[in-house]
């Protein structure tokens, strides 16, 4: 009974030191992050292929020397390139020969057997396996291109059965593409379907397939966060309508601009309409908000430069009803991209681009310089957006916009009075806006305020002294100066007196170097007497301020 009792405990305390070593390899494989596989479960399951993303340069990350690497990437690139050069060569013999449908067949057979091996050798030698699918696709593109396009007699004589060949040929890999998450392949399946747009030969049809792409290229960005592949084909596309728009000079044509779009340019809004989509789809983490700006941009500036060649030739006489088009979608979208957009600039870049618009639709009303005193209000009305939307991006550029308004006004145009006191009148209203409101502008310093400021004061100089006779000018900027001091008391703001201080030096400057020629004596006398007095009074003022002041501390 002893011995049995000593077995027994021997036992259980063998059972405890197994589920002591039990519990420590389970937290070192939980430690290491190793799963625990079964052998059952390795014996029945083969290892899966990893899929990654095809990467188009020389890798040199598995081999150990260069040799290796250079043998078995750069082999298959030369490889298959040669391939591809071969078979095509092939095709265009038996062609050639008058045997188009045995071109074709051969064509066929070659491109099933390139992606049959594809697909055998796909786990064992899966870089090969990944270029000879690229071959397959660009052959088999290639052969449905050659049944009508660049051909005295094609095996196709109509042209739409033709495109829609090419077109669904260019569908099925982008489609492919979207099964297998590959970003490599949709550019080359969207770059097939542009160069069927633009073989096509027909402006409708060429311009559509832009608008699809783009359609197409933006749904992928939303799915799978390829703004690079966006960014690449926003150039692209845009470059495409140029193309149909001088007559396709990709296929050798004059370079010269059609005579009728063709309802063409609906499809070239449609393209700009569908990139301003970027902004309001939800932010990938892997996508910076630069990246998004500068895709937006990038969408501007094309879509700005194909609008400004289309109104130039041929809306030249009709353009303000596309461009208050503009403005009003521009506006309305920024305030969904407001609420909606996961990047805050983009709503007022929006809104800046779409007053711009609106600058040019007031233009084609009123014309120079009708339109300055109204670019100014305008001007206003921007500020106040920019309230709204709490944007100091919008603040700032509206300032460059006003000011270079502005400077075109007085260099171009003959003086105005009522275009002269909106510059003035905006410029200090602006500058005060911007003071009451500068934490919700999120403003740090004063450099905006300080340009309205500075640009109101010439204004207010400008603006008097064409606003009175020449013999008052002098006495109606002392008046001035008087005015901004007053203000400066009510606001309690000491730079409306350095206005009113650098208004004063200018009467002075004035007086002593014209007037004292030009005005008849005694009018010179009171309006000398007038300036010397102010002068003396605020030196006085401004004595007694800092005597107090001094004393106070």
């Amino acid at each position: 009974m002893q011995k049995e009792h000593s077995l027994s405990s021997e036992i259980h305390e063998l059972k405890s030191e197994l589920l002591q070593i039990k519990d420590r390899l389970t937290k070192l494989e939980s430690a290491m992050e190793i799963a625990s596989v079964s052998p059952l479960t390795v014996k029945n399951k083969a290892p899966q292929p990893v899929e990654e993303e095809f990467e188009i340069n020389l890798t040199f990350k598995s081999k150990d020397t260069l040799e290796y690497s250079v043998g078995e990437y750069g082999m298959a690139w030369i490889g298959n390139i040669i391939l591809f050069f071969g078979i095509a060569f092939l095709v265009g013999y038996l062609q050639k020969v008058g045997n188009p449908l045995v071109s074709v067949l051969v064509g066929l057979i070659t491109v099933s057997a390139i992606y049959a091996c594809s697909y055998f050798i796909r786990n064992s030698y899966s870089y090969l396996a990944k270029l000879l699918s690229y071959t397959g696709h660009l052959l088999l593109y290639y052969i449905a291109l050659r049944l009508h396009y660049f051909q005295e007699n094609p095996l196709i004589s109509n042209d739409a059965i033709s495109f829609l060949i090419l077109f669904s040929v260019s569908t099925i890999i982008v489609f492919i593409s979207y099964l297998d998450k590959k970003q490599l392949l949709a550019g080359l399946g969207f770059l097939m379907m542009l160069i069927t747009g633009v073989v096509s030969r027909n402006i409708l049809a060429s311009a559509a397939t832009i608008a699809i792409i783009a359609a197409l290229s933006v749904y992928l960005y939303y799915r799978f966060g390829w703004l690079k592949l966006v960014f690449v084909y926003i150039f692209l596309l845009y470059l495409g309508h140029l193309n149909w728009l001088l007559s396709n000079p990709f296929l050798g044509k004059t370079v010269e601009l059609v005579a009728s779009p063709n309802g063409g340019y609906i499809f070239f809004i449609a393209t700009g309409f569908i990139f301003s989509l970027i902004a309001l789809i939800p932010k990938k983490e892997n996508i910076s908000n630069d990246f998004i700006t500068a895709s937006i941009v990038w969408n501007g500036l094309g879509f700005t430069f194909i609008l400004a060649l289309i109104i130039v030739t041929y809306f030249i006489e009709n353009y303000v009803p596309i461009m208050g088009s503009v403005t009003l979608f521009c506006l309305l979208y920024a305030v969904i991209l407001k609420i909606k957009s996961p990047v805050r600039i983009t709503a007022s870049m929006y809104v800046l681009y779409g007053f711009l618009a609106l600058s040019v639709a007031i233009y084609g009303i009123f014309g120079f310089p009708n339109s300055y005193a109204l670019f100014a209000l305008q001007s206003l009305l921007v500020v106040s957006m920019a309230l709204w939307f709490r944007s100091k991006f919008m603040t700032v550029m509206n300032t460059l916009l006003f000011l270079t308004f502005m400077a075109v006004y007085l260099k171009t145009t003959k003086s105005n009075n009522i275009d002269n006191f909106s510059f003035m009148l905006v410029a200090l209203v602006s500058a005060r806006i911007i003071n009451w409101k500068k934490e919700r502008l999120n403003i740090k310093t004063e450099m905006v305020r300080n340009l309205y400021l500075v640009a109101g004061f010439t204004m207010t100089l400008i603006s008097f002294y064409h606003a009175f006779p020449e013999k008052y000018v002098s006495a109606s900027w002392i008046l001035a100066a008087i005015l901004f001091f007053i203000l400066s008391i009510l606001l309690k703001n000491i730079k409306y007196r350095w206005i009113a201080i650098a208004t004063m030096i200018a009467s002075a400057i004035r007086l002593i170097f014209v007037d004292m020629s030009n005005i008849n004596i005694g009018y010179r006398v009171l309006i000398f007497l007038a300036l010397a007095i102010l002068s003396l009074a605020l030196s006085v003022i401004y004595s007694k301020f800092y005597n107090r002041r001094k004393i106070e501390n």
